[in-house]
């Protein structure tokens, strides 16, 4: 694994880590609702997790397997939801042109209502895994599970307390129990008209 502290090195790699996001997330259902166009989802994911590495990097951390095949993000609580100097600073403040308006009203009907209900049921102390991706070519051998506890151990060794994450995927509800995680909330967000969970689990 490359630590999380290695910004650096993390910054070198940050068009390879945003392609392979992109490649991981080309199926997912709440980026297929965001990008309907199959054929060129994979590219748009690429210009959205560009910013959203950027952003980790300042405001969380990010763990990256030594392939370059997987990787997580997560933020501070601190910094859940994002304000506008850390929308500006990482870039994704530009994110309205960088994919079309009309995709960035899709990812805000879905992310409003989500985000809402994430500090709803946030407390004091807390991280937030914000992506776990696996490229498509290493799924099934375990590396998820790697990387999810490789970050909370980053994340508990920087004295947070809990740690929420969300996921739009039901095929992924099994693998957070299985992690440890509880899962606190779960609803369908009335404009996407998709499903959402919301895990926590103690670090302590």
């Amino acid at each position: 694994m490359i630590a999380a502290s290695n910004k650096l090195s993390i910054q070198s790699q940050r068009k390879a880590i945003a392609e392979m996001l992109g490649s991981a997330f080309s199926k997912d259902p709440f980026m297929s609702y965001i990008f309907p166009d199959a054929t060129t989802r994979v590219q748009n994911l690429t210009k959205l997790f560009r910013p959203i590495i950027n952003c980790a990097l300042s405001y969380g951390g990010i763990e990256i397997a030594s392939e370059g095949d997987a990787a997580v993000l997560w933020l501070s609580g601190k910094n859940f939801p994002l304000t506008l100097l850390p929308l500006i600073r990482s870039g994704l403040v530009w994110i309205p042109w960088q994919i079309g308006l009309p995709a960035f009203n899709r990812l805000q009907s879905h992310e409003t209502v989500c985000e809402h209900k994430l500090q709803e049921k946030a407390s004091d102390g807390f991280a937030y895994i914000w992506i776990l991706g696996v490229h498509p070519k290493s799924t099934g051998q375990g590396l998820g599970k790697q990387m999810l506890q490789s970050a909370l151990n980053s994340i508990q060794k920087q004295g947070y307390s809990t740690c929420l994450l969300r996921t739009d995927t039901e095929a992924n509800v099994a693998f957070y129990k299985h992690m440890g995680f509880e899962e606190i909330y779960t609803d369908i967000v009335p404009a996407s008209q998709l499903q959402y969970w919301i895990f926590s689990k103690s670090l302590g």
